[in-house]
This record gives structure tokens, sequence and C-alpha cells, in this order.
């Protein structure tokens, strides 16, 4: 049974992974502080794609018990960043937003996975 939860473990933080690497490349391709990009379309649907995955992330956590300062700080990228980018695109509020955010959900990822907090399914074997 631990090998199992080691293996959703490390599916969790691919999935964490993903979404910060989708985040992170469609931001990327939004920059432009002069003019637009010209792969501005293909940012947006990364950091929609980014934020699903963020989302995702967080509700797989909660849903296995992990604290809620690992939900909270994964969903944080989802709502705020792609929030803002998809309500802003031409602002670069959503770049200086995920400064923080994006390393924040990656930190509480680590955390966790470092050293796993007292879950609710442990309580039941």
């Amino acid at each position: 049974m631990r090998g199992h939860i080691r293996w959703a473990d490390g599916a969790w933080s691919l999935l964490v992974l993903l979404a910060a690497v989708l985040m992170t490349c469609g931001l990327a391709e939004t920059f432009g502080i002069i003019v637009r990009s010209p792969t501005e379309a293909e940012g947006q649907g990364l950091i929609f794609l980014g934020s699903i995955a963020f989302a995702a992330s967080a509700i797989w956590a909660r849903l296995t018990g992990r604290p809620v300062w690992v939900s909270v700080l994964t969903a944080l990228p989802a709502v705020v960043v792609g929030g803002l980018a998809m309500e802003m695109p031409d602002g670069l509020i959503a770049h200086l937003a995920a400064l923080p955010l994006i390393p924040a959900a990656l930190s509480a990822m680590l955390a966790e996975l470092l050293s796993p907090g007292v879950r609710r399914a442990d309580f039941y074997h």
C-alpha cells in the first residue's frame, strides 16, 4: 500500500510541475513591454492550461488529505495569475503576480514531498 501512496505523491508533484511549466511558458510568450507579442494567443492558451492544472492539483491535494496551506498555495496561481491574464491580457500585472506565486506553489509541493504531514488516509489503516 505504501508503494501506491508514493506513486500518487509523484504523480501529484508532476502535475504541479507541469502546471508551473505551462503557466511560465505562457507568460513568457505573452510578455511584451512596448508592442504586443506575436505569440500572445498561444501564450494565453498555455496560461489557461496551467491554471487548469494548478486548480486540479489543488483539488487533488485537498482530496488526498494534504494540509490546507498546500492546497491554497497551489490554487493561488490558478486564481490570481490565470484570472489576471484573462481579464487584462495587455497588462503586465499577471507577470508580476506570478513572480512570488509560482515559486510559492512549487515550494509548497516540495515541502509536502520532503516532510509529508499526517493524512486522513493514514487514520483508516
